[in-house]
C-alpha cells in the first residue's frame, strides 16, 4: 500500500469536509430564509413601480400635531395612507398635517436624508418614538419599518390622538369636528 504524504492527505480532508458541508461557507444569521423573503408582502413593496407623484400632504402646514411618513405609494401601503388621510381631512380636519413621502423617489431620498432616517419611518412631531399611555400602562412604540411588525395601525390611531389631545385639550379626540 502507498503513503500518502502530508500535502496530499490534508488536500483530501479538505476536500471531504467541503463536500459534507456544503460549500464550505457557513450560513449567516438572518440569511437562511432569504428566499422566503423575497416572496414576503414585505418585499414586494419594494418592487412596486414608483409613483408618479411622490409626496402626499393633507391638512393645514400650521397645524400643531404634524406628522411625515416615509414608506412607499403602493398598493402594499394603502392602508396607511387611507388612515392617515382620513385623520387629516376628515376625523382631525384643521388639526392634524400629513406629509407622506414615498422614500424611493429622488425627492423622497432627499426629504429622508434630511430628516436623518435610515430606515422607513412615521415622524410625529418629529420623534418616530413615542410613550403612549394606554389602559394597560405606558409603553414605547418606535414607528419604524414594517407596518404589523414593528408597530400597528391601533398604535397609530392612538399616537395621534394622544398628540391631538395634548395640543388641542382632551374634548378635541372625543369630538373632533368643530
Amino acid at each position: 500500500m502507498q503513503r500518502m504524504s502530508g500535502l496530499t492527505y490534508a488536500a483530501l480532508l479538505l476536500a471531504l469536509a467541503v463536500l459534507a458541508g456544503g460549500c464550505g461557507r457557513p450560513t449567516l444569521p438572518g440569511q437562511q430564509f432569504k428566499g422566503e423573503r423575497q416572496t414576503s408582502p414585505g418585499a414586494v413593496a419594494t418592487d412596486s413601480p414608483l409613483p408618479e407623484e411622490a409626496i402626499y400632504e393633507w391638512g393645514p402646514e400650521d397645524a400643531k400635531v404634524q406628522v411625515t411618513a416615509f414608506y412607499p405609494i403602493d398598493e402594499q401601503h394603502q392602508r396607511l395612507i387611507d388612515l392617515l388621510k382620513e385623520a387629516a381631512e376628515e376625523k382631525y380636519a384643521g388639526k392634524l398635517y400629513v406629509k407622506y413621502v414615498d422614500h424611493r423617489t429622488p425627492e423622497g431620498m432627499a426629504l429622508m436624508r434630511r430628516a436623518e432616517l435610515q430606515v422607513q419611518a412615521i415622524l410625529i412631531n418629529g420623534e418616530n418614538s413615542l410613550e403612549l399611555d394606554s389602559p394597560a400602562g405606558i409603553r414605547t412604540v418606535d414607528f419604524v419599518r414594517d407596518m404589523g411588525r414593528f408597530w400597528t395601525t391601533d398604535d397609530l390611531r392612538e399616537a395621534i390622538d394622544q398628540e391631538i389631545a395634548k395640543a388641542y385639550g382632551q374634548e378635541a379626540v372625543a369630538s373632533p369636528t368643530q
